[in-house]
């Protein structure tokens, strides 16, 4: 390899080397810190449009609990203890009922189920905080069936966030009147007082509830009219109380059977007598069905299954 083409070579390695430097330089100082720039970019707009997602989700939260603060009757223990007595007690004398009397008992914090997942330092405040507190109260009074009816209509129709725990209703004298107890329960946000007052809520009310009392007894059943008996119309007497129960053919010989009232049964086949009667056979009758024929006192008449002999008809009819 002669000077020349060795120098070539130098060159050309050395401007290689050169350009691989001059794009690795490019790389590391321009183009890295431009992508990660423009990454970091990217993620600050996610977290932007986060942000704003949390706080329209927020203005909506903000509505949402304002509604139901609303439907509360305060913000403070005080507060709710004498509004809740004093709704119970309105709800009892415009409804009639006497002896109102409303007791309020130990009020209850309930935390956040979520406390769990405000971890650190910074989400002390959120785990700590008071969710709702419960109110409960027991309602007394004494009236009418109809008018605690009344009552308890006002009651569901109250817009205030309420659970009705327990209902206890007693009969006293006859029945008329009936002794209430309702165990009912409200809850408040600590520190939010309701701005406005929704309006009563429309209830459909079970008529039969509006009813009579279930603890009066039910006015006794009214008494069936006498039933008159008609009188039985008499035996006949003589031959003629007998009673034809069966008319018939038996191996083509015609038979009747007869019955008295108390003088027993008979069989009778043609030429027969019973008391004077002469059985002389069987006829059918316009439907078919056969009757017996007899002779008295050279009169024939026939008389039907069922028939008494008093109900002969004569022959020729």
């Amino acid at each position: 390899m002669n000077p020349q083409t060795r120098f070539k070579l130098i060159v050309g390695a050395g401007g290689a080397v050169l350009l691989i430097l001059i794009i690795w330089s490019v790389q590391a100082w321009v183009m890295s810190p431009q992508a990660s720039m423009a990454g970091s970019i990217d993620a600050a707009r996610e977290t932007l449009d986060r942000r704003r997602a949390d706080l329209r989700g927020r203005d909506r939260l903000q509505e949402q609990l304002k509604a139901y603060v609303d439907r509360t009757l305060g913000g403070s223990q005080e507060e709710v203890d004498h509004a809740l007595r004093a709704a119970l007690s309105t709800l009892g004398e415009t409804s009639g009922l006497s002896d109102v009397a409303v007791d309020t008992s130990a009020m209850k914090e309930i935390a956040s189920p979520g406390r769990r997942d405000f971890k650190g330092a910074a989400g002390k405040p959120l785990r700590e905080e008071v969710d709702f507190i419960e109110a409960p109260a027991t309602f007394r009074a004494t009236g009418t069936w109809p008018q605690f009816n009344t009552m308890l209509h006002a009651l569901a129709a109250e817009p205030w966030i309420r659970q009705v725990e327990g209902l206890r209703v007693i009969g006293k004298g006859e029945g008329e009147t009936v002794e209430v107890s309702i165990k009912v329960r409200t809850l408040f946000m600590p520190n939010r007082s309701p701005e406005d007052s929704p309006d009563k809520l429309t209830v459909q009310w079970p008529p039969a509830l509006g009813g009579a009392s279930p603890f009066m007894l039910p006015p006794p059943p009214e008494q069936p009219a006498a039933v008159v008996a008609t009188p039985s119309q008499p035996v006949p007497p003589g031959w003629e109380r007998w009673r034809v129960t069966f008319v018939g053919r038996i191996e083509g010989v015609d038979e009747v059977h007869l019955r008295a009232g108390s003088g027993g049964r008979r069989l009778l086949h043609v030429g027969q007598e019973l008391e004077g009667c002469v059985y002389l056979g069987n006829r059918p009758d316009g439907d078919g069905f056969d009757e017996a024929i007899f002779r008295r006192d050279e009169k024939e008449w026939i008389v039907a299954p069922g028939g008494s002999f008093a109900d002969r008809r004569a022959l020729a009819e």
